[in-house]
């Protein structure tokens, strides 16, 4: 009998781990499912950067034919950072 009720009481010993670690997990969840909807955030909002970006390259381009050499020079120069800023968030974004 009384190795009955050892067994027992270790079932109900595991049966508690069990039931912490379940709370545990639903814990970290629910704390990773806040960060997702987090991370999901800053992603809309650098895509939305990115597409703001892209239209202000777009809109600069337009108008390059008119410029002089110098204009020119300065608008590449203006370019070249928007692509490295626009690669750096697609970058931040892939790893996210």
């Amino acid at each position: 009998m009384q190795q009955v009720n050892e067994q027992i009481n270790r079932l109900q010993q595991k049966i508690q781990e069990l039931w912490l670690y379940t709370q545990k997990l639903t814990r970290e969840n629910e704390q990773l499912q806040k960060e997702i909807q987090v991370a999901n955030a800053e992603k809309e909002q650098l895509l939305a950067k990115i597409e703001a970006l892209q239209q202000t390259k777009t809109a600069l381009q337009i108008g390059v034919n008119t410029w002089n050499e110098s204009d020119k020079a300065e608008f590449q120069e203006s370019i070249n950072k928007y692509l490295k800023e626009i690669e750096h968030w697609l970058g931040v974004l892939k790893s996210a």
